[in-house]
């Protein structure tokens, strides 16, 4: 479950500054301009396609995702997470280094974020981690599903629905029916799948950006009312579907 105590929820919405641990490339000077050419999806967009990614005409093979660990496998040489959103699972690996261990910090039931390189191997389509580390605020959250918004509508625009290739990564009816706000409220009562009544409305509010409190029973009849969430032992306890 998304841990308070190891989160900092100071500073405003879109604010992109981590200092979580790092991997792969963390600390470099220029790392944040580097940034700025990986393409920010959702996990439905690399499991449900096959071969290269396209978008735009090109192929698209570094990507960033978020996502809360469901699980973790550590081997001598590797470590998998397996990690999910609202739209999918998937395996992301990280190689490591014969002197160092797992990645501190990152542990099950808890946001990270994800830099990585498309890969196949044995017909299962996974990410190779250059970078993980966990989410200190849940702005960033909203703030990514915003970017993936973003750039599926101007990639729709640039390239035109009838010109979109079978592999395009494309923002399909699915996503565009849910806000931000709304994906972040679901993601926040996700987090609890492990208690039997899931999580009550007071802490939701202690997790949720401070724009989107105002809205939260709207957004919970939302929830509600499409399936995604129910009320437990009482009207203020709600549970995912």
């Amino acid at each position: 479950m998304w841990n308070e105590s190891s989160a900092g929820f100071g500073g405003g919405f879109l604010d992109e500054s981590v200092s979580g641990t790092q991997a792969g490339g963390g600390g470099k000077k220029g790392a944040q301009s580097n940034d700025r050419n990986i393409v920010p999806v959702l996990i439905k967009h690399i499991t449900s396609t096959t071969g290269d990614l396209q978008i735009g005409g090109k192929t698209i093979n570094t990507l960033k995702f978020v996502g809360i660990v469901r699980h973790i496998e550590q081997e001598t040489t590797k470590i998998s997470y397996h990690i999910q959103d609202d739209t999918g699972i998937l395996t992301a690996m990280m190689w490591l280094e014969a002197d160092k261990n797992a990645v501190e910090d990152i542990q099950i039931d808890t946001y990270v974020r994800v830099h990585g390189l498309i890969r196949d191997q044995n017909n299962q389509r996974h990410v190779l981690i250059l970078r993980i580390y966990p989410l200190q605020n849940l702005n960033h959250l909203t703030c990514h599903f915003m970017e993936v918004i973003h750039f599926m509508l101007n990639c729709n625009k640039s390239v035109g629905e009838s010109a979109a290739e079978p592999n395009a990564l494309t923002f399909d009816n699915t996503m565009s029916g849910m806000s931000p706000e709304q994906m972040t409220v679901l993601e926040i009562v996700r987090s609890a799948h492990d208690s039997d009544c899931g999580i009550e409305k007071r802490d939701i509010i202690t997790k949720l950006p401070k724009h989107v409190i105002s809205r939260l029973d709207e957004i919970l009849d939302f929830l509600s009312c499409e399936g995604h969430i129910y009320t437990t032992s009482s009207e203020d306890f709600f549970k995912a579907t």
